[in-house]
């Protein structure tokens, strides 16, 4: 039986270990330390008795949300989104902006993706699959977040992460992301779109983590016509996506209380049963995600990459108000208030970095916050992206020692990882 662990000590591995013994396996993370994959045959009761231990759940299966293909569509999704007539105008492409799709995988040879494409993590070896869980659920995220003819992101490096939907292979993939996030020496800027849900309480807080470490994730919000996303949209640093029709109105599968809505009925995507740009009709909230996720490596173009997850929600909060259409979508008879994607957002202000979408006053308000001094202002840099010589002029004085005020107070920032 596998479980997924969190612990609060590294030492709670070695006692793991020891539990388990040589019959059983403890796996080792690379990023994402405070969770471990534990196959055993001890019981969940000995697992969580053990000192350092903290919340414990048995792997689960999780599942891309339904996919609803409905025969001849019309091609209204691109349009809509940069509201006009004819054609799709964004002033950028996603150049330089890596985003990772964690899905059933991509057929990276796919005309449509132009070369893209780079397979991180393959839970079976292979980039793509016509057999097995919904086979081209992930060749169709992909094309609407960025293909070259369907997507929102005409130019963003794509990194095709395939799973089997369980959750121990989910966190192995997301692992394999913080890792390579934390170490790329070029500071892209990342963007993680997951087009799945799961019952599963661990699945949300590691997506928490992706956020703290600086990577904006986006989710599906579910197809179950729920009055709330499903995990791990659900979770608060997650933007939750969920789908309109043609008529502007949410359509009749989608989750609702959504952080946005985009584009999920009668769209049209890529095919993984073909190498060319063949259009497939396709519904659900698992293409409205990657549509936002698109728009999103559009904003972050010519951007370095976040390094807290502060940041990352705020800086998505700012995002949200710019992807937004003027329109408002009341629902139904209770008048809640729907707010929709759109390419050209509102006043067209897009960011070149990510410390210009802030104020000084903004920055020191957020030092204000986080701190009853200026003790580990030194390094707010690392937070904010913004130069010393801007920091300087923010905060006076700036203490030295920050490191040692990290350590002192038992907090680990994410430069020590």
């Amino acid at each position: 039986m596998k479980y997924l662990v969190e612990i609060n000590s590294p030492k709670a591995r070695d006692r793991l270990v020891t539990l388990v013994g040589p019959s059983g396996k403890v796996g080792k993370a690379s990023a994402i330390l405070d969770v471990l994959i534990v196959d055993t045959d001890q019981p969940i009761e000995n697992i969580r008795g053990c000192t350092g231990v903290g919340m414990v759940e048995a792997d689960c299966l999780g599942e891309p949300l339904d996919v609803v293909n409905q025969l001849d569509p019309p091609g209204w999704a691109l349009k809509w989104m940069s509201d006009s007539d004819d054609r799709y105008t964004n002033q950028n492409h996603g150049s330089g902006v890596d985003l990772y799709i964690l899905d059933s995988g991509i057929r990276d040879n796919n005309v449509g993706f132009a070369g893209r494409i780079e397979t991180l993590y393959s839970f079976d070896g292979q980039p793509w699959s016509w057999e097995g869980t919904s086979p081209g659920h992930g060749t169709g995220v992909a094309g609407c977040a960025a293909g070259t003819t369907f997507g929102t992101s005409k130019g963003a490096h794509i990194l095709n992460c395939r799973s089997d939907f369980w959750m121990s292979t989910n966190i192995k993939a997301l692992d394999k992301i913080l890792r390579h996030h934390l170490d790329k020496p070029d500071d892209r800027p990342s963007v993680l779109n997951f087009s799945a849900a799961a019952a599963s309480a661990f699945i949300g807080a590691v997506f928490e983590k992706m956020a703290r470490y600086g990577i904006v994730v986006v989710a599906a919000a579910g197809n179950s016509s729920g009055a709330e996303p499903l995990a791990p949209a659900s979770n608060k640093f997650v933007v939750s996506v969920g789908a309109l029709n043609q008529a502007q109105e949410p359509a009749w599968f989608t989750n609702r209380k959504c952080d946005i809505y985009a584009p999920g009925q009668d769209v049209h995507s890529l095919s993984v049963f073909s190498s060319q740009s063949t259009p497939i009709p396709m519904s659900g909230t698992s293409f409205a995600a990657p549509y936002v996720s698109g728009l999103f490596c559009a904003l972050l173009e010519g951007s370095d990459k976040f390094n807290s997850k502060e940041l990352v929600k705020k800086f998505t909060d700012e995002m949200l108000g710019q992807v937004m259409d003027t329109g408002r979508i009341p629902n139904g008879d209770n008048g809640e208030v729907f707010v929709t994607a759109n390419s050209k957002g509102i006043g067209g202000v897009y960011y070149t970095n990510p410390s210009k979408a802030f104020t000084n006053e903004e920055i020191r308000a957020y030092l204000m916050e986080h701190t009853t001094s200026a003790r580990f202002v030194a390094d707010i840099c690392q937070t904010y992206n913004v130069s010393q010589a801007r920091l300087s002029a923010i905060a006076t004085p700036i203490v030295p020692d920050v490191n040692q005020y990290f350590i002192d107070n038992g907090v680990r920032p994410w430069w020590f990882t």
